[in-house]
Protein backbone atom coordinates (compact mmCIF):
# COMPACT_ATOMS: atom_id res chain seq x y z
CA UNK A 1 0.00 0.00 0.00
CA UNK A 2 1.25 3.61 -1.22
CA UNK A 3 1.28 6.43 1.87
CA UNK A 4 0.94 10.19 1.13
CA UNK A 5 3.71 10.44 3.35
CA UNK A 6 6.69 8.57 1.49
CA UNK A 7 7.90 11.77 0.22
CA UNK A 8 8.52 13.07 3.65
CA UNK A 9 12.07 12.91 5.23
CA UNK A 10 11.98 10.98 8.60
CA UNK A 11 11.97 12.87 11.58
CA UNK A 12 15.79 13.46 11.73
CA UNK A 13 15.96 13.11 15.79
CA UNK A 14 14.12 10.26 15.84
CA UNK A 15 15.78 8.07 13.00
CA UNK A 16 19.56 9.63 14.78
CA UNK A 17 18.36 8.42 18.60
CA UNK A 18 17.42 5.06 17.00
CA UNK A 19 21.38 4.81 15.81
CA UNK A 20 22.58 6.17 19.14
CA UNK A 21 20.49 3.81 21.36
CA UNK A 22 23.40 1.59 22.25
CA UNK A 23 25.37 4.40 22.86
CA UNK A 24 22.93 6.17 24.74
CA UNK A 25 22.95 3.11 27.89
CA UNK A 26 26.30 4.12 28.65
CA UNK A 27 27.68 6.28 31.78
CA UNK A 28 29.56 8.58 29.40
CA UNK A 29 27.01 9.33 26.59
CA UNK A 30 26.75 13.27 26.12
CA UNK A 31 23.16 14.21 24.27
CA UNK A 32 23.77 17.60 22.92
CA UNK A 33 21.30 16.83 19.99
CA UNK A 34 17.84 17.12 21.41
CA UNK A 35 16.04 21.06 21.92
CA UNK A 36 15.47 21.16 25.36
CA UNK A 37 16.54 23.49 27.47
CA UNK A 38 17.91 21.51 30.17
CA UNK A 39 15.58 22.82 33.79
CA UNK A 40 11.98 22.06 34.95
CA UNK A 41 9.15 24.29 35.19
CA UNK A 42 8.82 26.86 37.94
CA UNK A 43 8.67 24.25 41.35
CA UNK A 44 6.10 26.18 42.71
CA UNK A 45 4.09 26.20 39.35
CA UNK A 46 4.49 22.42 39.60
CA UNK A 47 3.27 22.14 43.11
CA UNK A 48 -0.30 24.45 42.48
CA UNK A 49 -0.88 22.29 39.54
CA UNK A 50 -0.13 19.11 41.93
CA UNK A 51 -3.36 20.59 44.71
CA UNK A 52 -5.52 20.53 41.87
CA UNK A 53 -5.37 16.91 41.13
CA UNK A 54 -8.34 15.62 42.11
CA UNK A 55 -10.58 18.72 40.77
CA UNK A 56 -12.45 17.69 37.90
CA UNK A 57 -11.99 19.97 35.79
CA UNK A 58 -8.26 18.77 35.31
CA UNK A 59 -9.58 15.59 33.54
CA UNK A 60 -11.97 16.73 30.91
CA UNK A 61 -11.95 19.36 27.57
CA UNK A 62 -11.17 22.95 28.14
CA UNK A 63 -12.61 25.14 25.60
CA UNK A 64 -11.18 24.33 22.07
CA UNK A 65 -9.59 27.47 21.84
CA UNK A 66 -7.86 27.24 25.55
CA UNK A 67 -8.69 28.29 28.56
CA UNK A 68 -9.52 31.78 29.06
CA UNK A 69 -7.43 32.70 32.31
CA UNK A 70 -4.62 31.53 30.30
CA UNK A 71 -5.65 33.18 27.06
CA UNK A 72 -5.57 35.92 29.26
CA UNK A 73 -2.16 35.43 30.85
CA UNK A 74 -0.60 34.82 27.00
CA UNK A 75 -1.61 38.49 26.24
CA UNK A 76 0.73 40.03 29.00
CA UNK A 77 3.38 38.17 28.41
CA UNK A 78 3.16 38.90 24.55
CA UNK A 79 2.75 42.21 25.67
CA UNK A 80 5.54 42.27 28.32
CA UNK A 81 8.25 40.10 25.81
CA UNK A 82 7.37 40.37 21.87
CA UNK A 83 6.02 44.38 22.54
CA UNK A 84 2.19 43.35 20.66
CA UNK A 85 -1.40 43.50 22.12
CA UNK A 86 -3.58 40.47 21.15
CA UNK A 87 -7.48 39.92 22.50
CA UNK A 88 -7.64 37.25 24.34
CA UNK A 89 -10.64 35.93 23.33
CA UNK A 90 -10.89 36.57 19.36
CA UNK A 91 -7.33 36.46 18.45
CA UNK A 92 -5.21 33.94 20.71
CA UNK A 93 -5.39 29.79 20.81
CA UNK A 94 -3.66 27.40 23.21
CA UNK A 95 -2.21 24.66 21.03
CA UNK A 96 -0.58 21.56 21.80
CA UNK A 97 3.12 23.03 21.30
CA UNK A 98 4.32 25.67 18.50
CA UNK A 99 4.57 22.53 16.10
CA UNK A 100 0.72 21.79 16.19
CA UNK A 101 0.05 25.55 15.58
CA UNK A 102 2.60 25.80 12.63
CA UNK A 103 1.01 22.52 11.28
CA UNK A 104 -2.28 23.85 11.78
CA UNK A 105 -1.50 27.49 10.04
CA UNK A 106 -0.09 25.61 6.94
CA UNK A 107 -3.53 23.36 6.68
CA UNK A 108 -5.22 26.71 6.53
CA UNK A 109 -3.15 28.55 4.03
CA UNK A 110 -1.68 26.09 1.21
CA UNK A 111 -3.02 23.63 -0.95
CA UNK A 112 -1.24 20.61 -3.34
CA UNK A 113 1.61 22.59 -5.37
CA UNK A 114 1.37 25.86 -3.30
CA UNK A 115 4.50 27.46 -1.69
CA UNK A 116 5.89 28.69 1.32
CA UNK A 117 8.90 30.55 1.50
CA UNK A 118 11.77 29.21 4.26
CA UNK A 119 15.17 30.86 4.59
CA UNK A 120 17.53 28.22 5.05
CA UNK A 121 19.23 26.47 7.15
CA UNK A 122 15.65 25.79 8.53
CA UNK A 123 13.74 23.79 11.02
CA UNK A 124 13.24 20.64 9.25
CA UNK A 125 9.72 20.13 11.29
CA UNK A 126 8.63 23.18 9.34
CA UNK A 127 9.25 21.48 6.32
CA UNK A 128 7.60 18.25 6.93
CA UNK A 129 4.54 20.10 7.82
CA UNK A 130 4.63 22.08 4.53
CA UNK A 131 5.21 18.76 2.66
CA UNK A 132 2.08 17.17 4.35
CA UNK A 133 -0.20 19.28 2.70
CA UNK A 134 0.99 18.44 -0.86
CA UNK A 135 2.67 22.05 -0.60
CA UNK A 136 6.11 23.05 -1.23
CA UNK A 137 8.68 24.70 1.26
CA UNK A 138 10.48 26.89 -1.43
CA UNK A 139 14.05 27.61 0.70
CA UNK A 140 16.13 30.62 0.30
CA UNK A 141 19.53 31.06 1.63
CA UNK A 142 20.65 33.24 4.49
CA UNK A 143 23.35 35.70 3.98
CA UNK A 144 26.61 34.94 5.82
CA UNK A 145 25.49 37.25 8.75
CA UNK A 146 22.78 34.09 9.32
CA UNK A 147 20.02 37.14 8.31
CA UNK A 148 17.38 36.35 5.50
CA UNK A 149 17.06 39.11 2.71
CA UNK A 150 13.93 40.37 1.31
CA UNK A 151 15.00 40.80 -2.13
CA UNK A 152 16.36 36.77 -1.91
CA UNK A 153 12.53 36.28 -0.64
CA UNK A 154 11.21 38.58 -3.37
CA UNK A 155 12.78 36.31 -6.13
CA UNK A 156 11.41 33.45 -4.95
CA UNK A 157 7.75 34.68 -4.94
CA UNK A 158 5.53 33.55 -7.60
CA UNK A 159 1.81 33.10 -8.02
CA UNK A 160 1.89 29.89 -6.32
CA UNK A 161 3.17 31.54 -2.80
CA UNK A 162 1.18 31.94 0.33
CA UNK A 163 2.98 32.70 3.10
CA UNK A 164 6.61 33.65 4.34
CA UNK A 165 8.28 31.74 7.49
CA UNK A 166 10.54 33.48 9.81
CA UNK A 167 12.11 31.40 12.63
CA UNK A 168 13.68 34.06 15.33
CA UNK A 169 15.31 33.69 17.04
CA UNK A 170 16.68 30.76 15.01
CA UNK A 171 16.55 27.21 15.00
CA UNK A 172 18.94 25.85 13.92
CA UNK A 173 21.55 28.74 14.12
CA UNK A 174 20.58 30.95 16.89
CA UNK A 175 20.44 33.87 14.82
CA UNK A 176 18.40 36.92 16.25
CA UNK A 177 16.83 39.01 12.98
CA UNK A 178 17.31 42.51 13.14
CA UNK A 179 14.23 45.13 13.02
CA UNK A 180 15.57 46.33 9.43
CA UNK A 181 15.34 42.86 8.52
CA UNK A 182 11.97 41.35 9.57
CA UNK A 183 10.43 45.06 8.81
CA UNK A 184 11.84 44.71 5.30
CA UNK A 185 9.97 41.18 4.78
CA UNK A 186 7.00 42.34 6.15
CA UNK A 187 6.43 44.89 3.97
CA UNK A 188 7.07 42.59 1.22
CA UNK A 189 4.38 40.44 2.09
CA UNK A 190 2.25 43.56 2.45
CA UNK A 191 2.91 44.33 -1.12
CA UNK A 192 2.64 40.52 -2.41
CA UNK A 193 -0.50 39.87 0.17
CA UNK A 194 1.10 37.01 1.65
CA UNK A 195 1.07 35.53 5.06
CA UNK A 196 3.96 36.32 7.54
CA UNK A 197 4.51 33.01 9.98
CA UNK A 198 6.18 34.14 12.75
CA UNK A 199 7.91 31.36 15.03
CA UNK A 200 8.91 33.15 17.81
CA UNK A 201 9.26 29.92 20.13
CA UNK A 202 12.46 31.35 21.54
CA UNK A 203 11.49 34.51 22.15
CA UNK A 204 13.22 34.95 25.51
CA UNK A 205 16.24 33.19 25.09
CA UNK A 206 18.06 36.24 23.57
CA UNK A 207 21.72 37.24 25.44
CA UNK A 208 24.04 39.95 25.23
CA UNK A 209 22.06 42.70 24.82
CA UNK A 210 20.06 41.62 21.89
CA UNK A 211 16.45 42.51 21.57
CA UNK A 212 13.92 39.93 19.89
CA UNK A 213 11.73 42.05 17.60
CA UNK A 214 8.33 40.63 16.63
CA UNK A 215 6.56 41.64 13.43
CA UNK A 216 3.14 41.69 14.79
CA UNK A 217 4.26 44.82 16.74
CA UNK A 218 3.39 46.30 13.32
CA UNK A 219 -0.19 47.43 13.55
CA UNK A 220 -0.27 47.94 9.88
CA UNK A 221 0.70 44.05 9.53
CA UNK A 222 -1.73 42.30 12.22
CA UNK A 223 -4.46 41.06 9.19
CA UNK A 224 -1.15 39.23 7.31
CA UNK A 225 1.40 38.08 10.52
CA UNK A 226 0.88 34.69 12.48
CA UNK A 227 2.65 34.44 15.42
CA UNK A 228 3.59 31.23 16.97
CA UNK A 229 5.00 30.59 20.49
CA UNK A 230 5.29 27.59 22.81
CA UNK A 231 6.39 26.81 26.27
CA UNK A 232 8.57 23.80 25.41
CA UNK A 233 11.76 26.28 25.92
CA UNK A 234 11.48 29.04 28.19
CA UNK A 235 9.38 27.24 30.55
CA UNK A 236 10.24 23.77 30.09
CA UNK A 237 7.28 22.23 29.28
CA UNK A 238 8.35 20.39 26.58
CA UNK A 239 6.74 17.48 27.84
CA UNK A 240 3.74 18.96 28.06
CA UNK A 241 2.81 20.44 24.75
CA UNK A 242 1.45 23.43 25.42
CA UNK A 243 1.85 26.30 22.95
CA UNK A 244 0.11 29.40 21.49
CA UNK A 245 -0.95 30.77 18.25
CA UNK A 246 -1.18 34.78 17.83
CA UNK A 247 -3.58 35.99 14.41
CA UNK A 248 -6.32 38.50 13.18
CA UNK A 249 -9.93 37.39 14.18
CA UNK A 250 -10.83 36.41 10.84
CA UNK A 251 -7.85 34.17 11.33
CA UNK A 252 -8.51 32.50 14.63
CA UNK A 253 -12.02 31.79 13.68
CA UNK A 254 -11.01 30.20 10.95
CA UNK A 255 -8.39 28.66 12.72
CA UNK A 256 -10.54 26.76 15.33
CA UNK A 257 -11.86 24.43 12.59
CA UNK A 258 -8.21 22.81 12.43
CA UNK A 259 -8.00 23.01 16.15
CA UNK A 260 -11.17 20.77 16.82
CA UNK A 261 -10.36 18.28 14.03
CA UNK A 262 -6.56 17.61 14.97
CA UNK A 263 -6.62 18.03 18.78
CA UNK A 264 -10.24 19.33 20.24
CA UNK A 265 -7.86 21.15 22.23
CA UNK A 266 -4.33 21.47 24.28
CA UNK A 267 -4.18 19.28 27.74
CA UNK A 268 -5.86 20.57 30.38
CA UNK A 269 -3.05 19.67 32.49
CA UNK A 270 -0.52 21.35 30.69
CA UNK A 271 -2.94 24.46 30.30
CA UNK A 272 -3.14 24.57 34.15
CA UNK A 273 0.91 24.40 34.60
CA UNK A 274 1.30 27.01 31.77
CA UNK A 275 -1.06 29.52 33.39
CA UNK A 276 0.96 28.68 36.83
CA UNK A 277 4.14 28.94 35.35
CA UNK A 278 3.40 32.39 33.34
CA UNK A 279 2.46 34.04 36.48
CA UNK A 280 5.97 33.09 37.55
CA UNK A 281 7.31 33.64 34.35
CA UNK A 282 9.62 37.01 34.91
CA UNK A 283 12.00 35.65 37.45
CA UNK A 284 11.95 32.00 36.71
CA UNK A 285 13.27 32.65 32.96
CA UNK A 286 15.87 35.33 34.39
CA UNK A 287 17.76 32.98 36.77
CA UNK A 288 17.84 30.48 33.65
CA UNK A 289 19.02 32.60 30.92
CA UNK A 290 21.70 33.73 33.45
CA UNK A 291 22.36 29.67 33.31
CA UNK A 292 22.13 29.69 29.64
CA UNK A 293 24.58 32.85 29.34
CA UNK A 294 27.17 31.05 31.34
CA UNK A 295 27.14 27.89 28.93
CA UNK A 296 27.39 29.92 26.11
CA UNK A 297 30.31 31.76 26.95
CA UNK A 298 32.70 28.68 27.85
CA UNK A 299 31.23 26.90 24.75
CA UNK A 300 32.31 29.65 22.90
CA UNK A 301 35.51 30.01 24.21
CA UNK A 302 36.14 26.89 24.11
CA UNK A 303 35.45 26.42 20.12
CA UNK A 304 37.67 29.44 19.16
CA UNK A 305 40.29 26.43 20.89
CA UNK A 306 39.47 23.58 17.99
CA UNK A 307 40.66 24.82 14.64
CA UNK A 308 38.46 22.61 12.94
CA UNK A 309 35.12 24.38 14.00
CA UNK A 310 34.39 27.72 12.68
CA UNK A 311 31.69 29.57 14.82
CA UNK A 312 29.98 32.46 14.28
CA UNK A 313 28.66 33.78 17.61
CA UNK A 314 24.89 34.47 17.71
CA UNK A 315 23.00 35.86 20.39
CA UNK A 316 19.88 33.70 20.74
CA UNK A 317 18.67 30.19 22.07
CA UNK A 318 20.99 27.91 23.36
CA UNK A 319 21.77 26.24 20.02
CA UNK A 320 25.70 26.71 18.70
CA UNK A 321 26.34 25.76 14.51
CA UNK A 322 29.47 25.78 13.56
CA UNK A 323 31.08 25.06 10.12
CA UNK A 324 33.42 22.06 10.26
CA UNK A 325 36.36 22.93 7.68
CA UNK A 326 36.70 20.48 4.96
CA UNK A 327 33.25 18.43 6.26
CA UNK A 328 31.36 17.27 3.15
CA UNK A 329 29.31 14.98 5.23
CA UNK A 330 28.14 16.29 8.26
CA UNK A 331 25.79 12.89 8.80
CA UNK A 332 29.01 10.82 8.49
CA UNK A 333 30.92 13.17 11.18
CA UNK A 334 28.40 12.91 13.84
CA UNK A 335 28.09 9.57 13.10
CA UNK A 336 31.92 9.40 13.47
CA UNK A 337 31.52 11.39 16.77
CA UNK A 338 29.08 8.94 17.99
CA UNK A 339 30.98 5.98 17.92
CA UNK A 340 34.62 7.18 18.80
CA UNK A 341 33.89 9.99 21.63
CA UNK A 342 29.97 8.51 22.58
CA UNK A 343 28.70 12.39 21.93
CA UNK A 344 25.28 13.05 20.06
CA UNK A 345 24.88 16.10 17.35
CA UNK A 346 22.81 16.88 14.76
CA UNK A 347 24.37 16.94 11.33
CA UNK A 348 23.69 20.39 9.45
CA UNK A 349 22.43 18.47 6.92
CA UNK A 350 18.72 17.89 8.47
CA UNK A 351 18.40 21.61 8.22
CA UNK A 352 18.83 22.04 4.58
CA UNK A 353 21.45 22.40 1.66
CA UNK A 354 23.07 24.96 3.21
CA UNK A 355 23.38 23.17 6.52
CA UNK A 356 25.81 21.08 5.08
CA UNK A 357 29.34 20.82 6.22
CA UNK A 358 27.90 22.17 9.87
CA UNK A 359 26.71 20.66 13.43
CA UNK A 360 24.18 21.89 15.96
CA UNK A 361 25.01 21.78 19.05
CA UNK A 362 22.26 21.55 21.76
CA UNK A 363 23.67 22.89 25.46
CA UNK A 364 20.64 23.76 27.25
CA UNK A 365 20.87 20.50 28.92
CA UNK A 366 24.37 20.63 30.07
CA UNK A 367 26.14 21.33 33.00
CA UNK A 368 29.11 23.01 33.32
CA UNK A 369 30.81 20.82 33.30
CA UNK A 370 29.43 18.96 30.59
CA UNK A 371 30.43 21.40 28.36
CA UNK A 372 33.59 21.56 29.17
CA UNK A 373 33.87 17.73 28.48
CA UNK A 374 31.80 18.17 25.62
CA UNK A 375 34.46 20.63 24.02
CA UNK A 376 37.48 18.10 25.66
CA UNK A 377 36.17 15.48 23.47
CA UNK A 378 35.51 17.06 20.70
CA UNK A 379 39.07 18.68 20.28
CA UNK A 380 40.40 14.95 21.22
CA UNK A 381 38.11 13.85 18.15
CA UNK A 382 39.10 16.13 15.59
CA UNK A 383 43.29 16.15 16.43
CA UNK A 384 43.10 12.84 14.99
CA UNK A 385 41.55 13.59 11.74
Amino acid sequence: MRFRTEHIMPPPIVELLEVAKSWAQRDDFLNLGQGTAGYIPCRDAVRALAEQIWNPRLHTYTPDQGLIELREEVALYVRRTHGFDADPQTEIVITAGGNQAFAGAVLMLVGPGENIIVPEPYYFNSVMAIQLTGGIARSVPVGPNLQPSAEVVRSAIDDKTRAVLLVSPNNPTGSVYSQHVVDEIVDLCLENDLMLISDETYARLVFEGARHYSPRSRRDAEDNVISIGSFSKDLGMAGWRVGFLVGSESFVSEYMKVQDTVAICASTAGQILALEALKREEQFVDRELARLARLRNIAYSRMEEIDALEPIRTRGTFYLFPAIRGCTDSRELALDLLKEESMFVLPGSVFGSTGEGHIRISIGPLTPDAVEEAFDRMGRFFSRR
